[in-house]
């Protein structure tokens, strides 16, 4: 049995009974047959092309959520070393083996892109700095002045301390979803699958949910793309000179360049699959709870299902806020000083760095893709809590609908009221709950004050 039939199995009761809608599985096993057997008559191919009643068996469900979405994104995991190359104990022993090599690799490359980037003074803020310093040469009769390029600003706040907190949220995520080795997203996925089949929701509710998460993957594609494009215009304006090996080989140097870029490519890499990750699980559990509501205003899930359905959730809302947000937040603070110095060295307030001109559209491409890394998170976790608040008031909802429960007893219908009234749920960031009205006021506050700042004539 694969790891992906026992989680079928591990399914909470009221999936796979019929009180759950969409929970009958639509394939009998004979005495002799095995849940694989129940896999494998499943044809991924009816699957994907979401004929109605296949979309109805929760093997058939599980099976498109796995090829659809869950496969690829755990491939892409393990392509950056966040997750092992396998999770099967009945696998080769060699292919563990290079999973551990490929992880070390991925460690090593990353030291080496941050010493690379201090060799060659590279800043991802706003490019590569030089300035010129005077050294003297003693010779017989007279001194000769020379000049050397060497970086711009404070070692520590420049290089180490944003390579070393870029570092820790890579190692962090690496604990979290490698030696922790947790299933939350693949449960999440799985939950939020099921609770978007059923009679009452239309095939296409799955294809929206994985043209969704999928847009958010191609998000993070399309913004690790234009860094390369910034980091490969920056290097192509103008001469790039790595520190103690000024009178290497021209080959070395063209090598030290491709290294470089790479480097600083796996780095844009390791970070934008972080973040997608907790944009991804923070969109699956706005529409579990969307599905959520829908099913219980249809009067289509029971509110004893209802109720566990909650407290599962309150369970991978708190690994979200607990666990994955801290990763996010090491990235942000990283983000957002970039960003705000990169923004004062373009407007000219780097009151050092003189010699350093911007590429202006590049530069401002640089400032802006560093902008939309660290509000992405923002966004996602003021939507679910917008979902969490619509949840707080789904009991009054269904007590205003006295047709659809005409047979319930009030004393249910009071329980969800009075559940639904009393939950506090709310995505977090820096242990502070995120709202989309502060958002708002936040975006209009900086908004005031680059207006203010403008016409001051700060900026010209």
């Amino acid at each position: 049995m694969d790891r992906f039939t026992m989680d079928i199995c591990k399914m909470p009761r009221f999936i796979a009974s019929s009180e759950y809608p969409g929970g009958q599985l639509t394939h009998e096993r004979s005495s002799g047959g095995t849940e694989d057997d129940l896999l494998s008559s499943v044809d991924v191919a009816e699957v994907v092309d979401q004929t109605g009643e296949d979309l109805l068996s929760t093997a058939a469900v599980l099976r498109y959520c796995k090829f659809t979405i869950l496969r690829p994104y755990t491939r892409l995991l393990a392509t950056m070393g966040l997750r092992p190359l396998t999770l099967e104990p009945t696998e080769s022993q060699c292919l563990s083996i290079l999973g551990h090599l490929h992880l070390v690799q991925a460690l090593a490359f990353m030291c080496m892109g941050y010493f690379l980037q201090y060799m060659s003074c590279f800043r991802r803020d706003r490019g590569f700095c030089y300035k010129s310093k005077p050294t003297f040469s003693r010779s017989a009769a007279d001194v000769v002045k020379s000049h050397e390029q060497v970086c711009y600003g404070s070692l520590v706040f420049s290089y180490v301390l944003p390579s070393l907190l870029h570092l820790a949220g890579y190692v962090y995520a690496l604990w979290l979803f490698r030696i922790r080795q947790n299933e939350q997203l693949q449960n999440l996925m799985e939950r939020a699958f099921l609770l978007s089949s059923g009679p009452n929701n239309a095939p296409s509710s799955q294809r929206y949910l994985v043209r969704i998460l999928w847009l958010f993957i191609g998000c993070s594609i399309l913004w690790v793309s234009l860094s390369l494009v910034a980091v490969s215009v920056m290097m192509l304006d103008g001469t790039v000179i790595f520190q103690w090996l000024e009178h290497s080989p021209l080959e070395l140097k063209i090598a030290l360049k491709l290294l470089l870029l790479f480097s600083t490519l796996w780095h844009d890499m390791v970070q934008a699959t972080i973040t997608a990750s907790y944009c991804l699980q923070s969109q699956l559990l706005t529409s579990h709870l969307h599905f959520l509501r829908k099913k219980l205003l249809q009067h289509s899930l029971q509110p004893l299902e209802f109720m566990r359905e909650i407290n599962e959730f309150q369970n991978l809302l708190e690994y979200l806020n607990e666990e994955l947000a801290p990763a996010v937040c090491i990235f942000t603070v990283v983000n957002v000083s970039w960003a705000s110095a990169g923004l004062m060295w373009i407007f000219n307030y780097d009151y050092v760095d003189k010699d350093t001109h911007p590429i202006i559209v590049v530069s401002v491409l640089n400032v802006v893709l560093w902008v939309l890394a660290s509000v992405a998170p923002f966004i996602q976790a003021a939507r679910l809590t917008s979902a969490c608040e619509k949840t707080k008031r789904l009991g009054h909802d269904v007590r205003v609908r006295p047709f659809v429960y005409l047979d319930t007893p009030n004393e249910d219908l009071d329980a969800v009221l009075l559940f639904t009234s009393s939950l506090h749920m709310q995505a977090k960031l820096f242990q502070v709950p995120i709202s989309g009205r502060y958002l708002c006021l936040l975006l209009a506050g900086a908004g005031i004050t680059i207006l203010t700042l403008g016409q001051c004539h700060v900026f010209q």
